[in-house]
């Protein structure tokens, strides 16, 4: 039975916007497949997984993308389109030019500009295996022995030749033994002298050492046999060592020190807070003229407020009013003429 030819035409979305475009792609492909059964899809619903197409369900798919310069395929589609045509299908239209490897990488065969091609699996050809003759009338090929002269030997020859070749065979078994001792023997020789003693090792140095005359410094002194007070800038010896143990250690005890007196001094401020809260400081009627130098006999501690601002000191509070008499009453109309 013959199948009929199915299309799956998939178009770009600024297709559907012009009428005319669609008509005109319908035509040209009921003119070139016209006993095929044609499916349109748009391409970014098939790609998107909205529309699902199945394996191997088209035997063309006809791509329609009006746009020249935006030809490109994802390298997914590209698969998905590969997996939906048959073998030995096609996938032609608007197809990029530039994207070759994608192309062959999803397994078609770019054929010309514009056609794509599934190829069809090849057929295995299978030998057939020659059928056996069962004639048993022919003869199988003979071949003829080579002549040579038999050698004759006596007796009492054959004896001696016997007894030499066990005397041979057993030379050479000796021989083999001797020399499987003597290889494994020098093996495990080797195995020996792989190993190293370390203490051997410490010695060899220790020697070195004796010979080149290396002296160790014990303490960095100077010539006249006094201590250095300052480790040197290349210092080996230990001393620049200990002098950076030594700056770590009174560092901690002079922060420990810091520390202890920071919190005394806290101890000690709130316990001062707390006895200016319990002893209140009040003063008396008497204790509040005395500041005020407005009273008879009264005067302030530098005793010459009244004088002026000439005579006032900086935190007076008369600044800015006239010379006064102790115990003279100020009224405003007494500077009335200034104003």
């Amino acid at each position: 039975m013959h199948k009929t030819p199915s299309v799956l035409v998939l178009l770009h979305p600024t297709v559907v916007t012009d009428e005319a475009l669609v008509e005109l792609t319908k035509s040209n492909i009921a003119s070139k497949f016209p006993s095929a059964t044609v499916t349109q899809h748009i391409i970014d619903r098939f790609a998107s997984g909205a529309v699902e197409a199945g394996d191997a369900a088209f035997d063309n798919i006809v791509y329609v993308n009006p746009n020249e310069n935006h030809l490109a395929i994802a390298p997914v589609l590209i698969s998905k389109l590969f997996d939906t045509l048959a073998q030995g299908g096609q996938l032609l239209g608007d197809l990029p030019t530039d994207q070759d490897l994608d192309v062959l990488m999803a397994g078609f065969i770019v054929q010309e500009p514009g056609l794509w091609v599934k190829p069809a699996p090849a057929a295995e050809t299978v030998l057939l295996k020659k059928k056996t003759s069962n004639n048993t009338g022919k003869a199988l090929p003979t071949f003829k022995k080579t002549a040579f002269k038999k050698a004759v030997t006596s007796p009492s020859a054959m004896t001696d030749t016997l007894d030499n070749t066990d005397d041979e065979d057993l030379a050479m078994k000796r021989k083999l033994e001797s020399t499987k001792l003597a290889y494994f023997s020098e093996e495990s020789e080797d195995e020996g002298d792989d190993l190293i003693n370390e203490n051997e090792l410490l010695g060899q140095e220790l020697l070195y050492l004796d010979r080149v005359n290396v002296i160790v410094p014990k303490k960095c002194e100077l010539p006249s046999g006094k201590k250095r007070r300052k480790a040197c800038k290349d210092c080996t010896c230990g001393l620049k060592e200990l002098e950076e143990a030594e700056t770590d250690d009174s560092r901690k005890l002079q922060d420990s020190i810091l520390g202890k007196m920071a919190q005394l001094a806290t101890v000690e401020a709130m316990k001062i807070e707390e006895r200016l809260k319990k002893n209140k400081v009040k003063f008396t009627e008497e204790e509040l003229t005395e500041i005020d130098f407005t009273v008879e006999g009264k005067t302030g501690g530098c005793g010459s407020c009244a004088l002026g601002d000439a005579f006032r000191c900086d935190g007076c509070p008369y600044l800015g009013l006239p010379p006064f008499k102790p115990g003279e009453a100020i009224t405003i109309d007494s500077f009335g003429e200034d104003i």
